[in-house]
């Protein structure tokens, strides 16, 4: 089973370029700009390969995000 199911693609808020992420665990599946969304997080930063712009994304816990956030 491939890890394409759990890829995400996200836009540089600088540019507009898209990028791909994917969880760096199982237990942290959802991804969000907005760290106060995930109750426990991991952050990563991407680098835009077009501008070079720092993209932070939070992957939320699996479970432990709001239940209006997909």
């Amino acid at each position: 089973m491939g890890d394409t199911c759990k890829t995400k693609k996200y836009s540089c808020v600088k540019c507009g370029e898209p990028f791909e992420i994917h969880p760096p665990d199982d237990l942290h599946t959802t991804a969000s700009r907005v760290e106060r969304e995930c109750e426990t997080s991991v952050k990563i930063e991407y680098e835009c390969k077009k501008c070079g712009k720092l993209n932070v994304i939070y992957w939320c816990r699996r479970g432990r995000h709001p239940d209006w956030y997909a």
